[in-house]
């Protein structure tokens, strides 16, 4: 039984923390590039079927109170089958980790510390998460109610300087083009959502995991309005043909913005601190389910030594990008298999609890 417990409101700190990361900078461009204007419908559905999918996640976990996909997944699919999944989620998770901690150090680097090499921004960034995971999920649910609420506020304050500039009429016509461009974006609205098949190590953490749908809801509610009005936002002001060219649409309309008699300057750097705290939880939240899944797979107590073994892995895959197109390759190469890992092992899951059912071997 597991005793480290955290509450529903926890929960969903952890599930908006994973979920909002990178995506806050560079979803409008890769949405406006398929999605044009419409791009914040893309949004809203892709952000519906990602919390259609935690839900059927979160439904099939509570049939195993105090159980974890690592228990229940053997049980449903097979001996061998349910570990080979863990394993595939923990390199998942472990690849997640690289490209997070990799982008948002160039990012770094780029706006803020340009005469500091990489390496070095990616150890400081290990040494600061480490700290946390180190901890166990409870402080780590503590970190993210603490950080969460502050870096979300300071981001939405930033985005509503820029409507001094704006034209909310650059989001018009509504689906002009029709809903194709809508429905071909999907998958990368999809994408910006992972994360929440955390929820299958998760949920047994909770105190009361019956409740996790109204969690998972809440959630999702609040990633997708922001989102949608970072999207919205990035439209207005430099309109849905330059969002899509432009690497970093959040960041560049935060160099619009021009206070009277200067009282702040270089306002990117403003937004820079109010995203580091969303990359560096969502990393620290994927570092950590990978040493707890791998420590659960070793019959160890606990995930502390695992996750610094990782380091040197991790580190490793980071580094390994030589410039900015390799990352982003290889970080849609880690998506797509992501977003192909959680529909697989959905649809496997539930197929298995129906056979399971069906044969009365639960």
């Amino acid at each position: 039984m597991i005793k480290d417990k955290i509450t529903n409101s926890q929960m969903g700190s952890l599930l908006f923390s994973i979920m909002i990361g990178v995506g806050i900078l560079s979803l409008p461009q890769a949405v406006a590039s398929k999605a044009g204007v419409d791009g914040w419908i893309a949004i809203l559905l892709g952000g519906l079927l990602a919390a259609g999918s935690t839900l059927l996640m979160a439904k099939l976990g509570v049939r195993f109170p105090e159980k974890s996909l690592i228990e229940y997944g053997p049980q449903l699919i097979g001996k061998i089958p349910g570990k080979l999944l863990c394993i595939l989620f923990i390199l998942y998770f472990l690849a997640f980790v690289s490209i997070v901690v990799r982008v948002s150090a160039d990012v770094t680097k780029l706006f803020l510390l340009d005469n500091t090499p990489v390496e070095v921004i990616i150890l400081s960034t290990f040494l600061t998460s480490i700290y946390v995971i180190q901890h166990g999920i409870n402080p780590i649910a503590r970190f993210n109610q603490f950080v969460q609420p502050i870096a979300a506020m300071l981001l939405i304050a930033v985005l509503f300087l820029t409507y001094s500039d704006s034209d909310l009429g650059n989001n018009l016509p509504v689906l002009g083009e029709g809903i194709e461009p809508v429905l071909r974006s999907l998958p990368t609205t999809f994408f910006s959502f992972l994360g929440f098949e955390m929820i299958l190590f998760l949920l047994p953490f909770m105190k009361y995991p019956k409740q996790a749908a109204g969690t998972i809801i809440a959630a999702f509610s609040a990633v997708i309005f922001i989102y949608v009005f970072i999207m919205i936002t990035c439209v207005s002001v430099l309109g849905a043909k330059e969002v899509a060219y432009v690497n970093y649409p959040t960041l560049a309309i935060a160099k619009n913005i021009e206070l009277p008699g200067a009282f702040v300057e270089r306002l990117e750097s403003i937004m820079m601190l109010s995203w580091i705290p969303f990359a560096l939880t969502t990393m620290v939240l994927y570092h950590y389910g990978a040493s707890f899944v791998t420590a659960k797979l070793l019959g160890l107590q606990e995930h502390r030594v695992i996750s610094l073994l990782f380091i040197p892995f991790v580190f490793l895959l980071s580094v390994l990008p030589r410039n900015v197109l390799q990352v982003d390759m290889w970080s849609q190469i880690v998506g797509m298999s992501g977003m192909l890992l959680n529909i697989v092992s959905l649809i496997g899951l539930w197929l298995g609890y129906a056979w399971n059912k069906r044969r009365r071997r639960l």
